[in-house]
């Protein structure tokens, strides 16, 4: 494929992604808060200069603006679009429209401002769960059986006295079910011991292993630094069938799947354990989008088939990313979905808001956390782009 198609197929994947997940997020709170009588001003898909706009009977401007990076609601009182409070406005809201009022976000009761903000993430969360069910339903599902195939040279699971046959059911009490739970368990956790239950010849051992961090080569030509125990499939697998009863279930597994590696990966960065290298920025999803969307089309035997596999890996991948991005809104950081939270507690607990000053420093504060991850995100990106350059 050209350098010119190369490109063009990189932005459209990424706009197409980001599009979806974000839009997604952002009418779970517009829904939320059409339900509880909360005006939304505005609906923004993307940031900066607007594009085109109109306004629906309901008074909510919609717009598309010039960069897909993201997207708000901008609900009555709201200062910006983090939706913090402008205590100045608000005052002027209450005194100008009365009863009418009452359709401003921050004179809902606090369960009311709870829900709004918690419903972009559930929304997030059941996307995912659609796109999983839905491809499940309509593709089933190849498993890669848990069974050691074979060793990568330097195996600490070969050390550990593992054999080629051993049956892996069980990674520290977490069941596994197919090969790509091994990994899942065990690419963010270096060197940490593990205990894994192995069936063989019909009995079951507990055996003990620590993944390695290891600079493994992707099929893109890059290199990612993950941990690893060493151990090759049979390449043996199982084509798995399912109805919408077991798809939706397949659906809430495999997303559940996704929030607790996620979940657990992100604690052990916090707590040092393991390397932030697993975490990627817009640049990185980017790279992601395309590199998934130029082997899908390279893929396909003909234009037609090239287009079906563009759209099912690009779904799939929207079905990831939106886990993600539901994820990292609940973080207990200000500015974020999670941060609101924190403060809604508080307001529950101690009968009262936290004071505009305090709200204003969080806000402060958290827009800080958020750019140190974002640096650190890009770092990551810029390092693997540089990897496949040189």
């Amino acid at each position: 494929m050209s350098l010119i198609g190369s490109g063009f197929l990189t932005i459209f994947s990424f706009v197409f992604l980001i599009s979806i997940v974000v839009v997604i997020h952002e009418l779970g709170h517009y829904w939320a808060g059409r339900v509880c009588g909360v005006h939304a001003e505005a609906f923004s898909m993307g940031f900066g200069p607007t594009l085109v706009s109109w306004r629906d009977k309901q008074g909510t401007v919609w717009r598309i603006a010039a960069f897909p990076l993201g997207g708000y609601v901008k609900f009555l009182g709201d200062a910006g679009a983090a939706s913090e409070p402008d205590e100045a406005k608000l005052a002027e809201i209450r005194e100008r429209m009365g009863a009418d009022a009452e359709k401003c976000y921050h004179f809902k009761p606090i369960w009311q401002r709870a829900f709004i903000t918690a419903a972009g993430p559930i929304a997030n969360f059941i996307l995912a769960v659609t796109i999983f069910a839905s491809l499940a339903l309509s593709l089933g599902v190849n498993y890669l059986e848990p069974v050691v195939g074979g060793f990568t040279e330097e195996s600490s699971a070969e050390e550990a006295g593992f054999q080629v046959g051993d049956r892996i059911t069980a990674i520290n009490a977490q069941p596994v079910n197919r090969f790509r739970d091994i990994t899942s368990e065990v690419s963010w956790r270096p060197g940490e011991r593990l205990i894994f239950q192995v069936e063989r010849d019909g009995e079951t051992l507990a055996l003990e292993a620590a993944p390695t961090l290891t600079i493994v080569a992707d099929s893109y030509g890059g290199e990612r630094q993950i941990a690893r125990l060493g151990i090759q499939s049979t390449g043996i697998a199982q084509r798995r069938s399912f109805n919408p009863l077991t798809a939706i279930g397949y659906g809430m597994d495999q997303t559940w799947t996704v929030v607790s590696m996620t979940g657990r990966y992100v604690s052990y960065v916090v707590t040092g354990r393991s390397p932030p290298t697993m975490l990627n920025g817009p640049l990185g999803i980017a790279t992601t989008a395309g590199q998934t969307a130029i082997s899908s089309v390279e893929h396909g035997e003909d234009a037609a088939q090239s287009l079906f596999l563009l759209l099912i890996n690009l779904v799939n991948l929207a079905g990831f990313l939106s886990v993600g991005l539901g994820l990292v809104n609940l973080l207990p950081i200000p500015i974020l979905d999670g941060g609101h939270l924190v403060y809604y507690a508080y307001e529950a607990v101690a009968r009262r808001p936290l004071s505009m000053k305090a709200q204003a420093i969080g806000f402060r504060v958290g827009l800080a956390l958020v750019l140190g991850m974002m640096l650190v995100a890009t770092w990551n990106d810029l390092n693997y782009l540089l990897g496949q350059i040189f």
